[in-house]
């Protein structure tokens, strides 16, 4: 069996184009101090409202460690709090402050570039189709990471 070129490997484009993203992404949130991570964070609390720190890592699509980095930084900034659960007394929520969701609309304004290099290679109307596919790709990875009530769309419906 002879090597198979890597870019007819769906791991190796998506790995590529991961990393050429990410550092996009990167360069584009440093003047907010932020990390995707901690956008991700800011930014699901404030779709999704209070959730444990268990639940965000999952939709975030990060390691339990990772997301407390995370929230350490956010909640240092008062960007993000974290109050006990209003009828589960073990667990803890995390709720995003006006200040974090200020921020999370500010950085979602600033990777409005990157998408737009991302999708450039694409005509107008085959950009949703893009999302789409890549939507449900990732729900047949990690549907958690799609929010509530998304998980279950695998065929872009």
């Amino acid at each position: 069996m002879a090597v198979k070129d890597p870019s007819e490997r769906i791991g190796y484009l998506l790995w590529q184009l991961s990393h050429a993203y990410t550092q996009r992404l990167e360069r584009a949130l440093r003047p907010l101090g932020l990390t995707q991570a901690q956008l991700s964070t800011l930014v699901r609390l404030s779709l999704d409202g209070p959730l444990s720190s268990a639940e965000l890592a999952r939709r975030c699509g990060v390691t339990a460690q990772s997301m407390g980095t995370a929230l350490r930084g956010l909640v240092e900034r008062g960007l993000v709090e974290r109050r006990p659960h209003p009828t589960h007394g073990k667990i803890i929520e995390v709720c995003v402050t006006a200040a974090g969701e200020a921020l999370a609309l500010r950085g979602e304004t600033a990777l409005e570039p990157c998408e737009q290099e991302a999708l450039e290679p694409f005509l107008p109307e085959e950009r949703e189709q893009v999302r789409t596919h890549l939507r449900r790709m990732l729900g047949a990875l990690n549907t958690s990471a799609l929010g509530p009530g998304n998980g279950s769309q695998r065929d872009g419906t």
